[in-house]
């Protein structure tokens, strides 16, 4: 479940997210950040999260970052919980804290958090059961995220399920990742064109899916 943001920070979550195409990004930032940080002071939970975004990722102070992410995880935000979650796992501004990562990311993944939901899986990666990785995954690219489309690829081409498998390939070469298409190509070839057509579907890629069906033919 996505959080509401207010519109402060709302304005200032689209400007870092264009932040790669916008040549003013740096000037429109500062004249931005007065308004969030009011808001944030004077309680504004989604504004709080996104000032502790740009303290992270722009300004580079996680430990900054982790003041309002622990304000934010401790009025139940499960975007503060997994924020706050990376930084203990990772050791970023805070002592390095894998349990108390795993209590945090486990609580935002519960609330239907995609980013913790990718993140816990991640930590229980060959350590945890493999059908609640798999869930944990298939909730988070099922959520949209794009980076839980590939390791969800490659952990069910683990347990026998070529064609889910293919799925998840599919989305993760129409979001960009063309590091996954060898592997695909190699799922591809144990499957029948109307398998990976139906893979397209789930995937809704289909001119992805119409270039995989016709390089596999080559090896047919």
């Amino acid at each position: 479940m996505l959080e509401q943001l207010s519109d402060v920070a709302r304005s200032v979550k689209d400007l870092l997210d264009s932040r790669g195409d916008d040549p003013a990004f740096a000037d429109r930032l500062d004249e931005s950040l007065p308004a969030l940080r009011a808001a944030a002071e004077a309680g504004d939970i989604s504004a709080q999260n996104v000032l502790g975004g740009v303290l992270l990722d722009v300004e580079e102070d996680p430990s900054a970052a982790a003041t309002w992410f622990e304000r934010t995880a401790g009025r139940g935000s499960a975007v503060g919980r997994r924020s706050l979650g990376f930084l203990y796992a990772n050791g970023l501004g805070v002592v390095q804290d894998l349990e108390r990562a795993e209590s945090l990311f486990r609580a935002a993944a519960e609330a239907g958090d995609g980013y913790a939901q990718f993140n816990l899986a991640q930590l229980w990666w060959g350590k945890g059961d493999v059908r609640t990785v798999a869930s944990l995954l298939r909730s988070a690219a099922e959520g949209g995220l794009d980076e839980a489309y590939t390791p969800l690829g490659d952990l069910l081409v683990a347990t026998g399920q070529d064609a889910e498998a293919m799925r998840w390939y599919l989305a993760a070469i129409g979001a960009g990742d063309a590091d996954v298409v060898h592997e695909a190509i190699e799922v591809a070839k144990r499957l029948t064109d109307s398998q990976i057509h139906r893979a397209g579907e789930q995937a809704g890629r289909p001119s992805e899916t119409e270039a995989m069906i016709g390089t596999v033919r080559t090896y047919r």
